[in-house]
């Protein structure tokens, strides 16, 4: 039997550099369409149940979402991309053999339902803890993502935010996309694992990455063409970047 899958959407970042007023910047228009749109639309009849995550100007999302059938945790306090998941995994049933789906609000406009299918599949049959996706992209250090390291073989042994990286990791063009597919107990078990960034004040759902390597997990990646992953919107310059 197959296990249920079920999504985290999270969109409860303030978006200060959007320089919106009053809104949270996942109600922003993309082609015709509120950003929230393609995330809730991509799951759709994919997962059993979506839930978003809600912080900043959360009003803002539910009015824009009012059509869709999903459900709402608020983040009281934004500590972070982890803490964000953790709230939303808190409302999942406690089904050990489910697979949850996390992305960001603001970075699901281009993948297709059937990549998405394709990379729960791969992980069911794999056996795997973690799939993240990745994409490659040559002018990568315009877009500030996490850098993937692997070793002389090309197996993963990584993954290094720009801010920390070195000259020669800059230059690293495969970049994590913010797409994950998490076996529930691994996501469950390791969320609390996770330690305060001492600069930002906050847990980073990419630290389950190195994690799950550290102690030895199957985390495998998901490559897909950047035409379908595209830039996540954190800055109003960032539309432009998306003329794919």
């Amino acid at each position: 039997m197959k296990p249920t899958v079920y999504g985290i959407i999270l969109a409860g970042g303030n978006g200060s550099r959007m320089k919106l007023q009053g809104v949270n910047k996942v109600t922003s228009e993309f082609k015709n369409k509120p950003l929230i749109y393609y995330g809730v639309e991509l799951l759709n009849g994919i997962v059993e149940k979506t839930v978003i995550v809600i912080g900043a100007y959360a009003e803002s999302v539910k009015k824009c979402l009012q059509s869709y059938q999903v459900e709402y945790v608020v983040q009281k306090e934004r500590l972070g991309t982890a803490h964000a998941t953790q709230c939303g995994l808190n409302i999942l049933p406690h089904d050990s053999s489910s697979i949850i789906i996390v992305g960001y609000g603001d970075h699901m406009m281009y993948y297709q339902k059937k990549t998405i299918q394709k990379l729960i599949q791969n992980h069911i049959d794999d056996k795997v803890e973690l799939t993240f996706v990745t994409s490659y992209y040559d002018d990568i250090n315009s877009l500030a993502y996490g850098r993937i390291l692997r070793d002389k073989k090309g197996c993963l042994i990584g993954i290094i935010e720009q801010k920390d990286a070195s000259e020669k990791e800059k230059n690293i063009t495969e970049f994590n996309a913010g797409l994950y597919c998490f076996n529930y107990t691994f996501l469950k078990e390791s969320l609390p694992k996770i330690k305060l960034s001492p600069i930002s004040h906050e847990y980073y759902l990419t630290d389950l990455i190195k994690l799950g390597i550290q102690e030895g997990k199957k985390v495998y990646v998901y490559k897909v063409p950047f035409h379908e992953v595209g830039v996540g919107i954190n800055r109003q310059e960032d539309f432009l970047l998306n003329n794919i």
